[in-house]
């Protein structure tokens, strides 16, 4: 009789884990294929050609797939080892975590002002603004300048000492295929950011123009580029082989995927080039944008931040340092931002950025290109997603339209 009820108990259990991987099964391809749907919907409905996405979440990697084509003709599919544009991903990628390093490789006092760390600002009306104020978009900078607009003269030709169609020692910096700009001409970039006019008012208003001076920055405390500087702390021990500014040094441009048709400035398909028109001006290498990466390479970064700077057994960052930048700088104020970091809108209703469900402890940034990153350590996951929605030209809106991002998040969050 014991006999026979072990041999139950047995069979019952053996049923009962065979249910429950059968149901988790169900589970996961109920959710890769919601997944699946909400990128191939945006396909479809051609708010971008094609995306890689990463979802990783309780210490494992979701789903890790990449979608439709480099293009509307459909004739080179996105593979995994692709590079995107990744925009002002780069802003936190490469210049918020070259910060972070500084900050506690010099101590630097994030409160006093940043004239202090960089003199060139020191006889300006954003001399006395400390990192504080300018990581949170509070110190009143405007948002953009559009430099490709001074380049031309009347008669649509380069200025002198701008750009030019061919490479000599006063042109060397690459804009484009054949287009190089000039030698001096970040100086330019720098005096006029020098000179624009402060907005009125304490109010939030997102400016990218203090990442321009992050590479100057970087080289005159560290004495490295940006590029060694973030290969030697983060990129190389961490061997994120496809991660980089100027891609076409390393990779074939079959590999990179192709950002806008653009026939104001360059006059030519933007491929393997920066995007972003200001960057590109100073010669592919910015604080604001430039980084190129695939979904892979972006991740260790992420599950580094996730797991209090560690990874892979390494330090890489203190915990303090990570928390110091991604909490609201501002708490009792309106605005939300962390210092570099993204975070989600403050209120509490439908609508609320990047996703209704994420918690008050995430951060991450998107892209104009289309691209996002979003971590959230309450909730202990992580979304990539990289997608070329401005082609064939930026006026593509269905990536926002369709709600896309913040459908990804939601559903993570309820899985």
């Amino acid at each position: 009789m014991t006999r026979v009820i072990l041999i139950y108990k047995f069979f019952l259990f053996t049923h009962i884990l065979c249910f429950s991987q059968e149901f988790e099964k169900n589970v996961e391809s109920s959710f890769d294929q919601k997944i699946d749907s909400i990128i191939n919907d945006g396909i479809r409905k051609m708010a971008f050609p094609g995306a890689q996405l990463l979802i990783y979440k309780r210490d494992s990697i979701l789903i890790r797939k990449s979608y439709g084509h480099h293009t509307y003709d459909s004739l080179i599919p996105v593979k995994s080892n692709d590079l995107f544009d990744l925009a002002s991903v780069t802003k936190i990628l490469a210049s918020t975590l070259a910060l972070m390093k500084l900050y506690e490789l010099y101590n630097i006092d994030l409160e006093a002002p940043f004239s202090n760390l960089f003199p060139f600002l020191k006889r300006s009306n954003k001399k006395n603004h400390s990192l504080k104020q300018i990581l949170s978009h509070s110190a009143g900078w405007i948002p953009y300048i559009s430099h490709q607009n001074l380049v031309f003269n009347k008669k649509g030709k380069f200025r002198h000492n701008t750009l030019s169609f061919n490479k000599s020692v006063r042109f060397p910096g690459l804009v484009s295929d054949s287009i190089f700009v000039h030698r001096g001409y970040q100086k330019k970039i720098f005096k006029r950011i020098k000179k624009t006019e402060l907005l009125e008012g304490n109010k939030m208003v997102y400016s990218g123009l203090f990442y321009f001076f992050i590479p100057e920055l970087v080289e005159q405390l560290s004495g490295k580029s940006l590029i060694e500087f973030l290969n030697y702390y983060f990129y190389k021990p961490m061997n994120l082989e496809r991660i980089c500014f100027l891609p076409l040094k390393k990779f074939p441009k079959k590999e990179l995927v192709p950002t806008e048709m653009d026939s104001l400035f360059r006059k030519q398909l933007v491929h393997g080039w920066v995007h972003d028109e200001a960057a590109s001006l100073m010669g592919g290498i910015s604080g604001n944008a430039g980084l190129f990466a695939n979904a892979e390479s972006i991740s260790p970064l992420l599950q580094m931040l996730l797991q209090n700077g560690r990874y892979n057994g390494k330090q890489y960052l203190k915990p303090k340092t990570i928390n110091r930048f991604v909490q609201r700088t501002f708490p009792e104020s309106s605005n939300p931002r962390g210092l570099g970091f993204d975070k989600p809108s403050l209120e509490k209703e439908q609508n609320r950025y990047p996703s209704n469900l994420v918690s008050d402890e995430a951060f991450g940034h998107t892209g104009f290109t289309g691209t996002m990153i979003w971590v959230d350590p309450t909730n202990n996951f992580f979304v990539i997603l990289l997608t070329n929605r401005v082609y064939p030209n930026r006026n593509q809106k269905g990536l926002y339209n369709l709600n896309i991002r913040p459908q990804l998040l939601d559903y993570v969050y309820k899985y």
